[in-house]
């Protein structure tokens, strides 16, 4: 690479080179008078084909379905969903639509996460006994009321305030033996502190286990809660909203006893992760064909409706709408095999692909949906479509890039009173204005961190809402989503898993074309970088593994990425000298990531992240997570940093080193 120690780094040569030919490729067909594309590697009649047969209304009737269901895992009301998208799938022509059940005992190990029970709750009323007789809250009128993991009670006693209920201090002066106890930390740890270790019978909580910018000035939110589903000692939590759990500390500052009588029917059982699972099959039989994967968690509270029953919605409707088009003709069936999973949220990615490695070597790259389906206007969250891990650099970004850009440009244009409905992309009685979203780095918080840790390393595209005010509370209800955005979200997925899936050979050029297009900005933005040099070479480094994809991908492009992929390392100054050598081993029980849910393994094996430098970042947890998948046994510390600074953000050597010698403790790792 031709560059500089100091001052301006000019883009390689064949990058600019690459540029040139691309518009010079483009060039005739506006001379011709041609329209541009919707996208750019098919023909038109690909994308009306899937518009055709794309339904927002329909994805939004399926959010109400399944907010009928009180969807925590391993329970009858996430078992009755799974079924219920069982069916719709294979009503869909799915013919293959089934639930694989995995178990969820506390006993089973999944590479190194340990499963935990399930959950199988019936009643729990909180009444207040005196001094005003009313009740409180009950699961039967509003599950999300009593939190996950609650079992048997059948209390009456008097409540007592120890405020955050979070540390030893909260308890000093308090007897809450026997008493119900009112806090506000976290409910593993309160019920550790005030239940197990002195005695008290269950508690209150307004713990805002998920909060957004804003989302706590709505005082009337009741938060989704859980105790933890690997203590089977629990006894019982109920939730409340912000303004009632001022109100019981008010009365309770003021001089009041309040007594309460708590009822709970609910055990934890031995139960399963249920993974429901459906395929478009592709015309290619060969493992070596790979295979494309939609993704969605099923669970989470009812009603959960953009969260998550927006996403599982809308990969159902990608995958009613490509079987619906490839059955009628007006798509040819894909020669890979499109794969969709409705999953418990995380454990259940783990479970599955831990259970089964031999589809994990067929998943090529995939599409996950975890929030897509709210109104800006009552949730105040923007789409993003968040890129594949830096780690895992691959052409299903561009891919995603230009389905993403045509649904910009065609809802805007409709926005302006420019085209009708369908092309416009608006499906009744969903909204009719412009898409509002952004195309991001990598961001954790759902299952594509499973798919993309190394171990498995599925190159997934993560699309969601952010920021939602109503996450995790009451108020994600039906009535906050919009079918018009749940319509473009479900196209945008059809789109890019039909291209990864089906793209003819006669459009190959096309995508080795935009993957380099692709490469070309990411290695533009590079010198805007902290250590420019470093972040030049890294941008290098992740092209020439992107522009790889395409071949892996296509065959019929594998001589022209090896030609430019070659003179772009050739262009590579060579590597310093690195400062730390050592090359950390992964253990190989470690497949996926090492918090999975309620596990940490960092935790089970009494080491504390918490003290590290990587951990008082506030990307850390990013770092950290991209750290370990790039230890893949050839990278020495150094190179891992340099990885980390040239394609993130800028990261001391000591802290990496630190990180690392951590994970060699806990075992995680193998340090020489």
């Amino acid at each position: 690479m031709r560059l500089v120690r100091g001052g301006a780094r000019p883009l390689p040569f064949v990058f600019l080179l690459a540029a040139a030919r691309i518009a010079g490729a483009q060039e005739p067909a506006r001379n011709a008078g041609t329209q541009e594309r919707l996208v750019p590697f098919f023909p038109d009649a690909i994308p009306a084909a899937i518009r055709a047969e794309t339904d927002g209304a329909a994805a939004l009737e399926t959010v109400r379905e399944l907010g009928r269901y009180h969807r925590v895992q391993g329970s009858p009301g996430y078992a009755a969903a799974a079924e219920h998208i069982r069916a719709k799938a294979a009503a869909a022509g799915l013919a293959d639509a089934a639930i694989e059940r995995l178990p969820a005992d506390g006993k089973t190990r999944y590479a190194h996460f340990l499963s935990y029970l399930g959950w199988d709750p019936r009643s729990g009323v909180l009444e207040e006994v005196s001094p005003t007789p009313q009740t409180i809250a009950s699961f039967d009128a509003l599950p999300v009321a009593l939190a996950d993991y609650s079992q048997d009670a059948d209390v009456t006693a008097e409540l007592v305030d120890v405020g955050k209920g979070a540390s030893a201090r909260d308890y000093e002066g308090r007897d809450v033996r026997g008493r119900i106890v009112l806090a506000d930390g976290d409910l593993p740890t309160v019920h550790r502190l005030a239940c197990e270790e002195r005695g008290a019978a269950g508690f209150l909580s307004d713990y805002p286990n998920q909060a957004t910018p804003w989302s706590g000035e709505d005082e009337d939110q009741i938060r989704w809660g859980h105790l933890s589903p690997y203590q089977t000692a629990n006894r019982f939590a109920f939730m409340v909203s912000k303004r009632q759990a001022k109100e019981l500390r008010a009365r309770l500052s003021g001089g009041e006893k309040i007594k309460l009588r708590a009822r709970v029917q609910a055990k934890m059982v031995p139960a399963s992760f249920d993974v429901v699972v459906a395929t478009i099959p592709g015309t290619d039989p060969a493992p070596s064909s790979g295979e494309v994967v939609l993704t969605a968690h099923l669970c989470h509270e009812s009603a959960g409706a953009n969260d998550n029953a927006s996403g599982s919605a809308a990969i159902l409707e990608v995958a009613r709408a490509l079987s619906a088009a490839i059955r009628r003709g007006a798509l040819p069936t894909p020669a890979r095999t499109i794969r969709f999973l409705w999953l418990p949220e995380i454990s259940g990615s783990q479970a599955y692909l831990a259970r089964h490695p031999e589809i994990v070597t067929r998943l090529v790259a995939g599409v996950h949906m975890d929030m897509v389906g709210g109104l800006l206007s009552t949730t105040h969250g923007t789409f993003h479509l968040s890129r594949t891990a830096e780690s895992l650099p691959h052409v299903v970004n561009a891919i995603a890039q230009a389905w993403f850009d045509q649904v910009v440009r065609a809802s805007a244009r409709y926005a302006e009173g420019r085209g009708d409905a369908a092309t416009g992309l608006v499906f009744a009685p969903g909204s009719r204005d412009a898409f509002l979203g952004d195309v991001r780095p990598l961001e954790l918080g759902s299952d594509h961190e499973v798919f993309e840790a190394a171990g498995f390393g599925v190159p997934m595209v993560y699309f969601h809402d952010y920021p939602d005010v109503t996450i995790h509370t009451n108020k994600d209800v039906p009535e906050n989503l919009d079918a018009t955005k749940l319509g473009r979200v479900a196209y945008m997925g059809a789109g890019i898993a039909y291209t990864l899936a089906a793209l003819p050979e006669t459009e190959q050029d096309r995508m080795y074309d935009l993957a380099f297009a692709d490469a070309t900005v990411r290695v533009a933005r590079a010198p805007m970088a902290g250590d420019q040099g470093l972040a030049m070479r890294e941008a290098v480094m992740a092209s020439i593994a992107e522009l790889e994809s395409v071949a892996r991908l296509w065959p019929s492009t594998t001589d022209a990425v090896e030609e430019e992929t070659a003179q772009l390392r050739a262009e590579l100054e060579p590597a310093p000298r690195p400062a730390d050598p050592r090359v950390p081993v992964r253990n190989p029980e470690i497949r996926g990531p090492l918090d999975v849910y309620y596990f940490d393994y960092l935790k089970e094996r009494l080491v504390d992240p918490s003290k590290t430098v990587l951990a008082k970042r506030e990307d850390g947890a990013l770092l950290a997570y991209e750290a370990l998948n790039f230890a893949d046994g050839k990278r020495s510390i150094s190179e891992i940093r340099d990885a980390l600074s040239g394609r993130y953000a800028s990261v001391p050597l000591a802290a990496v080193a630190e990180y690392f010698e951590m994970l060699a403790r806990a075992g995680a790792v193998r340090l020489p």
